[in-house]
C-alpha cells in the first residue's frame, strides 16, 4: 500500500477512535506537557475531537499544497521525500493524539521519554530526506535566499539536512537524559543550529553575490 493512501486510512480510523473513545473520556483532559514530563494544562474534552480531526486536516493540506504551489512542478522531483515527509509527519500526530487520550483515561506515561523521542526520530527522517526537496513554496527552509536562488536552496538543504539530523539526536537526548542542565544546554544547542541555517544560507547568498560582480 502506497505512503499517501496508508496516512489517509490511518487519519480516518484514529479519528473515527477518537470520536469513539469521546464518549468515555472525562470532562477534561490533559492537553500540554511540561519539560519536565508532567501536565501542565488541561482542557475540554471535545479538545480531543480537535486533535483527533488534525492528522486528516494536515493529510488534506499536504495533497493540496502541490497543486497550489506557482512551483508545483518541482514536486515531482521530490516526490519520494515528500510522501515520507507527509507520512511521518501525519503518524506522529496520531501518536500524540493518542497518547493524549490514552492519558487522559489515568494511565501513566513517561511523556517526557515518548515524546522527545517521536519528535527526535521525525527530525532525523526530515533529514535524511532534506536534501531531496526541491524548489517550492511551502516545504522546506524559507529564508529571503533560498526562495530567491535555487542553489542556495540547495546547498542549504544539503547542509540543513545534516543540522535537523544532529537536532533529532539532541532532542532524544534530551528526553532520554532528562537532566535539566543537559536539558537547557539541548535547547541553546538547537537554538543555535536552527539560527546557523539563516546564517549559512546568507553567507552563501553574499558569497555568490560577490562571484557575480567579480565576473
Amino acid at each position: 500500500m502506497k505512503k499517501p493512501k496508508l496516512a489517509l486510512i490511518l487519519s480516518i480510523i484514529s479519528l473515527i477512535g477518537t470520536v469513539i473513545a469521546y464518549f468515555y473520556l472525562p470532562d477534561t483532559i490533559p492537553i500540554h506537557w511540561g519539560i519536565d514530563g508532567k501536565v501542565d494544562n488541561t482542557g475540554p474534552k471535545y479538545m480531543a475531537i480537535i486533535l483527533g480531526a488534525v492528522p486528516l486536516a494536515i493529510y488534506i493540506l499536504m495533497n493540496t499544497l502541490p497543486k497550489i504551489d506557482p512551483k508545483r512542478e518541482n514536486y515531482k522531483k521530490h516526490s519520494k521525500a515528500y510522501r515520507i515527509f507527509s507520512f511521518y509527519t501525519i503518524l506522529f500526530l496520531i501518536i500524540i493524539n493518542w497518547i493524549t487520550i490514552i492519558a487522559s483515561f489515568g494511565v501513566e506515561m513517561n511523556v517526557g521519554l515518548f515524546i522527545p523521542i517521536l519528535v527526535g526520530i521525525l527530525f532525523i527522517i526530515i533529514g535524511n530526506y532534506m536534501p531531496q526537496f526541491r524548489h517550492n513554496y511551502f516545504v522546506g527552509i524559507k529564508t529571503p535566499w533560498t526562495l530567491a536562488d535555487e542553489t542556495n536552496w540547495k546547498k542549504t538543504h544539503f547542509f540543513g539536512g545534516y543540522v535537523f539530523m544532529i537536532l533529532g539526536i539532541i532532542i532524544m537526548l534530551m528526553g532520554i537524559i532528562q537532566n535539566p542542565l543537559i536539558l537547557y544546554m539541548g535547547l541553546t544547542v538547537s537554538a543555535i543550529l536552527v539560527i546557523s541555517l539563516y546564517v549559512y544560507s546568507y553567507l552563501l547568498f553574499r558569497k555568490m553575490s560577490k562571484s557575480q560582480k567579480n565576473k
